[in-house]
């Protein structure tokens, strides 16, 4: 029996329907819920770790839950914790692999103009540096003298 092309194509287009069907229907078999309605389970609170006060990140959430707490009647907060550590005046000890105006910039963090020895305190070795950087010997480095120490301290020439 010899199939007109008509009917051969259609043939093959109804083996071809039916065989995606198969794979569709396999795919469905192993995913049975309603793809349209998302679920999220949640852990069971008991399975919720509460942050650690020796956690810097669990003690500003702590901070925050107090600041919330501690809110006055006309509802204004008496304190901002996590805004006052971001703008602190503590300055934060580069690398040395940081450009000098980076690295004056995070040890500046009080945005004095200067780094002073206070400032220097984390920066291990740095102190020959500084030393002979301080034109003026005042106990500060501007941002011009910072440039010199850091090339020195650092061992490069252009800081």
């Amino acid at each position: 029996m010899r199939l007109r092309t008509g009917h051969a194509k259609l043939l093959h287009a109804a083996l071809l329907t039916a065989a995606g069907l198969g794979f569709a229907g396999a795919g469905i078999a192993q995913y049975p819920q309603d793809p349209s309605r998302v679920t999220i389970s949640l852990p069971p609170p008991s399975a919720v770790t509460p942050p650690l006060a020796s956690d810097p990140i669990g003690a500003r959430v702590n901070k925050a839950a107090a600041t919330e707490a501690g809110k006055s009647a006309t509802g204004s907060e008496s304190s901002q914790p996590i805004a006052r550590e971001a703008m602190s005046d503590t300055p934060i000890i580069p690398s040395k692999a940081e450009l000098p105006d980076a690295a004056f910039k995070k040890l500046d963090a009080g945005r004095k103009g200067y780094v002073s020895r206070e400032d220097i305190k984390g920066l291990s070795g740095f102190e020959k540096s500084f030393q002979l950087a301080d034109a003026n010997k005042d106990g500060k480095l501007n941002a011009a003298e910072f440039r010199k120490a850091w090339a020195d301290y650092t061992g490069r020439a252009n800081g």
